[in-house]
C-alpha cells in the first residue's frame, strides 16, 4: 500500500489534520510577510533626499538599539558647505529635531509621542513638503503648520517647545506633518546636527554623489537607498518591535498547536489502524516500511495543508497589516506586498511540522506485531511505552523547573519563561494522558455509581479501555484550555500588580504627567518638584540613555560601566545632544536594573547641551503652580498608576485576545477533528449497541456525555499545567514591585474558552455519531 492510496482512502480522517497545518501555515506565512514588509524604512520626512550624510549610529552597551551621534553646530554647517559644492548637489541641507506642538482650542495637537516634530523650515524640502498658502517662517515666532492642525494662515496659537509655551503666528501651511519654524530658531532649539540631507540635481546620480560624499566627509556615515532607515525615529522603531512580538507570538503558536494536533490525530489514527497495520505486517510488510507509510501520510498531508496555507496567507497578508496599523503596532505607511521567500518558508515549516509531529506515531506504527490483524478485542495491552514514558517526564520535570524560574527571571524575561513553562507542561500532560486520566475518570465516575440505566457504566468503561484514544482527544482540549487560561491569568494579574506596587511607592504623592505631549518643557519643571530629565549621550562607541537629576554623584550602571571600560574616578569624554563634548569623571557605579540609571547627571547640564529635553513626570507637583499651563495633567498616586499602565494593558490584552482566539479557534479544529475520528473508529460498537436495542437517541446521548466526560478532563488538565507558571509569575511580580500580587483567573475569559470548545467538541461527535449510526 502506497502512502498516496493510504491518503486517499482516510481522505475523511486526515481532513481535520489538513485543515490545522493550513491554518498554521497560514499563519505563518501572513506573519512573515507583513514582518519583512515592516523592515526599517527611510523617514517619510527624508525621502526627497537620495543621500544622507549623518554621524556614526552607535549601539547601547546591550549591543542593541541605537541613536546617532550629532556634530556641533558649527561644524555641521562647514560640512553642509563642503557638501553643496560637490557635483550634482543642488542643496544641502542640515537636518534639525526638536520638540514642537501647536495648542489649537486649549489642547495640543499632534502625535503625543513624537518628540521631534519640529524642524527648521529648510528641512521641509527634505521630504518634498510644498507650502500651500502664506509664506515660510523667517522670524522668532513665525511657525509653518500641516493643514491637518485646522489652523489657518494668520491664525495666534500657543508654540510648545521643551522651553516652555509661546506665542506663535502661523505664517504658512504645509501638505506635510510636522511644525516648522525659522532655520535660525531651529538653531537655538537644537544646535545639533545629526544628518545632512542631499538634494541633487535632475539626472544626478546618487552613487557617484555619494562617493564623493564620502570624501569630502571623512569619518561621516553616507547612506542611500534603503540604508537611510538608519535615520529611522525612535517611537517608528518602538511600533514596529511591537508589531513583530506579536506576530513573532502567532507564529510561535501556529509552530506549536500545529505539532499538537498532528501528533494527536495521527496517534489516534494510529491506534485505530492496529489490525490494518498488523495485516500488513502479516503479508510481508516491515517495520521500516509501515514507518515509511505513515510519514509518507504526514509528507503528503504537510505539502497540500502547506500549499493551500501559503494561498490563504498571501490573502491575509493585506488585511492582517491594516489591522496592525489601525491597533497602533505598525506604521501608517505599511505596504504588505507577497514576496516568495517567506511563503516557500511558510510551506517548509508546514511539512517539517508535519513530519514532526507524526514522527511519534509512525515509530509506534513500525511495532504493531503482525498478531494484531487476529485481534477481536479493542482493549489495549499497555498504555504508554517506555520512549513515552521517558519524553513525558523529561518534558514534566523542565516544566517544574521553568515555572520555579519563572519566579527568579528578569522583568523583560518573565513572560517568556512562563510561556515555556506552561508549553512544556501542556506537552507534559498530553504525553502523561494516558495514565493520568483514568484515576481521574473512575474518581469522575464515584457520584454516578448508583446512576439507573447503563449510559454511565459504559461512558466508563469506554473510556477505561481505549484510554489512549481518550487522550488523544483530551490533548486539544488541554491544549485550547491551558494557553486561554495562562495568557489571560497573566494579562490579569499584571495589569492589577504594577498599578498597585506604583501607587503603594507613591501614596499621598501628587503627580505632573504630560497630557497630549511627549514630556513636560521646563516652565512645569520649574514649578517645584522632583523630576528627571532624559537625553541621550554617545560615550566612545556606545550610546548611552542619560538622565539629569538634582544633586548626587555622576554615576553609571554596571553593564554601561563595562561598555565604557571605566571605573570609579575615571574620566570619560561624552559628546551631548548639541553636537559638543565634555570630559565628564566616573563618582559612581550603580548595579544594573535600576530604573533611569544608565548614566546620572547633573539636570543643569543635561538642560544645557539638550534645550528640547522634556521630563516624563513631576513628582511632587503643586497644582496651583501648574494651573493653566498646556499639556500638564496633575494626578494622585493611584490614578497615575493606572494611567501609567493604561497603555501596556491595552497591549497586553490585544496581545491575548488575539493569541486566545488563534488558540481557540485552532485548537477548535482539532477538537472537532479527533472527536470525529474517534467515533468513526468505533462503528462495530455502535453497531453492537444498536444491535442490542439502543436507539439513536440513546447513541447521541451517550455520545454527548463521553464527549464532556473528555472536554471536563481536558479542562481539570489545562487548569493544572498553567497555575504553576502563573504562580511563578505571581510571586515574581511581588518581588520586583514591592507589593502583595495574588493570582488572578480571568473567568470570564475561561468559562468562554471551556463552552465554546464544549460545544465544537459536542457538535463534532453528535454529527459523526448520526452519520456512523445510518
Amino acid at each position: 500500500m502506497t502512502a498516496l492510496a493510504s491518503v486517499r482512502g482516510r481522505a475523511m480522517s486526515l481532513a481535520g489534520t489538513f485543515a490545522g497545518l493550513a491554518l498554521g501555515v497560514a499563519l505563518i506565512a501572513m506573519s512573515l510577510l507583513v514582518y519583512v514588509s515592516s523592515a526599517p524604512r527611510p523617514p517619510e520626512r527624508l525621502s526627497a533626499a537620495p543621500v544622507l550624510v549623518h554621524g556614526p549610529v552607535l549601539p547601547d552597551a546591550a549591543g542593541v538599539g541605537g541613536g546617532v551621534r550629532p556634530w556641533p553646530a558649527a561644524e555641521a554647517e562647514n560640512l553642509a558647505a563642503r557638501l553643496a559644492r560637490l557635483p550634482g548637489v543642488a542643496a544641502a541641507v542640515p537636518d534639525r529635531s526638536f520638540y514642537a506642538q501647536l495648542v489649537v482650542a486649549g489642547r495640543p495637537v499632534g502625535d503625543a509621542e513624537d518628540a521631534g516634530a519640529g524642524h527648521g523650515w529648510s528641512s521641509a524640502a527634505l521630504g518634498a513638503y510644498r507650502l500651500l498658502a502664506g509664506t515660510a517662517p523667517e522670524a522668532d515666532g513665525e511657525v509653518a503648520a500641516g493643514t491637518a492642525t485646522g489652523l489657518a494662515v494668520g491664525d495666534r496659537t500657543t508654540l510648545l517647545t521643551g522651553g516652555g509655551p509661546t506665542e506663535a503666528t502661523v505664517t504658512g501651511l504645509v501638505d506635510g506633518p510636522g511644525v516648522y519654524v525659522s532655520d535660525a530658531a531651529a538653531a537655538r532649539l537644537s544646535p545639533g546636527v545629526a544628518a545632512i540631507g542631499l538634494l541633487l540635481d535632475p539626472g544626478a546620480d546618487p552613487a557617484a554623489v555619494a562617493t564623493a560624499a564620502r570624501a569630502a566627509a571623512p569619518g561621516a556615515t553616507v547612506s542611500t537607498g534603503a540604508d537611510r532607515a538608519a535615520l529611522e525615529p525612535a517611537q517608528s522603531a518602538k511600533t514596529r518591535w511591537l508589531g513583530a512580538q506579536l506576530l513573532i507570538a502567532m507564529a510561535s503558536l501556529a509552530v506549536f498547536v500545529t505539532v499538537f494536533v498532528v501528533a494527536s490525530t495521527f496517534a489516534l489514527s494510529t491506534a485505530q489502524r492496529r489490525r490494518e497495520l498488523g495485516l500488513l505486517r502479516t503479508v510481508g510488510a516491515t517495520p521500516r516500511q509501515i514507518r515509511r507509510l505513515v510519514m509518507g501520510e504526514a509528507l503528503l498531508v504537510g505539502v497540500a495543508g502547506g500549499l493551500a496555507g501559503a494561498l490563504l496567507g498571501v490573502a491575509a497578508a493585506v488585511p492582517a497589516g491594516r489591522l496592525l496599523v489601525h491597533w497602533g503596532l505598525a506604521e501608517p505607511g505599511l505596504r504588505v506586498r507577497p514576496e516568495p521567500v517567506p511563503v516557500l518558508a511558510a510551506v517548509l515549516v508546514g511539512v517539517a511540522v508535519a513530519l514532526i509531529g507524526a514522527y511519534a506515531a509512525a515509530r509506534r506504527a513500525a511495532k504493531v506485531p503482525p498478531m494484531a490483524a487476529l485481534r477481536e478485542a479493542a482493549v489495549e495491552a499497555r498504555s504508554m511505552g517506555l520512549g513515552r514514558w521517558l519524553l513525558g517526564g523529561g518534558t514534566l520535570a523542565l516544566g517544574g523547573f521553568l515555572a520555579l524560574r519563572t519566579a527568579t527571571a528578569a522583568a523583560e524575561d518573565r513572560v517568556n519563561a512562563a510561556l515555556f513553562a506552561a508549553m512544556a507542561l501542556t506537552a507534559a500532560a498530553a504525553l502523561l494522558a494516558p495514565v493520568l486520566l483514568p484515576p481521574l475518570v473512575r474518581l469522575a465516575g464515584l457520584p454516578l455509581r448508583g446512576a439507573r440505566g447503563a449510559g454511565a457504566m459504559l461512558v466508563r468503561a469506554e473510556t477505561l479501555a481505549a484510554v489512549r484514544r481518550t487522550a488523544a482527544t483530551a490533548a486539544p482540549v488541554i491544549a485550547t484550555i491551558g494557553f486561554a487560561v495562562l495568557l489571560s491569568g497573566m494579562v490579569a494579574t499584571m495589569r492589577e500588580a504594577y498599578p498597585a506596587g506604583q501607587a503603594a511607592k507613591l501614596a499621598g504623592v501628587t503627580i505632573a504627567v504630560p497630557d497630549g505631549t511627549p514630556g513636560l518643557a521646563a516652565t512645569a519643571v520649574a514649578a517645584g518638584g522632583n523630576s528627571v530629565l532624559p537625553t541621550r549621550v554617545y560615550a566612545g562607541d556606545v550610546s548611552v540613555a542619560a538622565f539629569g537629576t538634582t544633586g548626587g554623584p555622576t554615576s553609571v550602571a554596571a553593564g554601561v560601566a563595562d561598555a565604557l571600560g571605566v571605573r570609579p574616578g575615571d574620566a570619560v569624554t561624552v559628546t551631548f545632544a548639541d553636537g559638543l563634548a565634555e570630559r565628564l569623571t566616573i563618582e559612581k557605579i550603580t548595579p544594573d536594573g535600576q530604573v533611569d540609571d544608565d548614566l546620572i547627571l547633573p539636570r543643569e547640564l543635561v538642560r544645557r547641551h539638550d534645550p528640547a529635553a522634556l521630563a516624563p513626570s513631576l513628582l511632587g507637583a503643586d497644582p496651583a503652580a501648574l494651573a493653566g499651563q498646556p499639556g500638564v495633567e496633575v494626578l494622585d498616586a493611584r490614578a497615575y498608576a493606572e494611567r501609567e499602565g493604561a497603555e501596556d494593558g491595552r497591549l497586553l490584552w490585544l496581545f491575548a485576545t488575539v493569541l486566545i482566539v488563534l488558540s481557540v479557534g485552532y485548537t477548535g479544529i482539532a477538537v472537532a477533528n479527533t472527536m470525529a475520528m474517534s467515533v468513526d473508529g468505533r462503528r462495530p460498537d455502535l453497531a453492537v449497541l444498536r444491535r442490542a436495542g439502543a436507539t439513536s437517541r440513546q447513541l447521541l446521548r451517550y455520545a454527548a456525555a463521553e464527549t464532556l466526560l473528555v472536554v471536563a478532563l481536558g479542562t481539570g488538565l489545562g487548569l493544572a499545567v498553567t497555575v504553576p507558571p502563573l504562580l511563578g509569575m505571581a510571586a515574581g511580580l511581588e518581588q520586583e514591585v514591592g507589593a502583595a500580587v495574588a493570582l488572578r483567573l480571568h473567568w470570564p475569559v475561561t468559562a468562554a474558552t471551556v463552552l465554546a470548545t464544549a460545544v465544537l467538541a459536542t457538535a463534532a461527535a453528535l454529527v459523526a455519531t448520526r452519520r456512523a449510526a445510518r
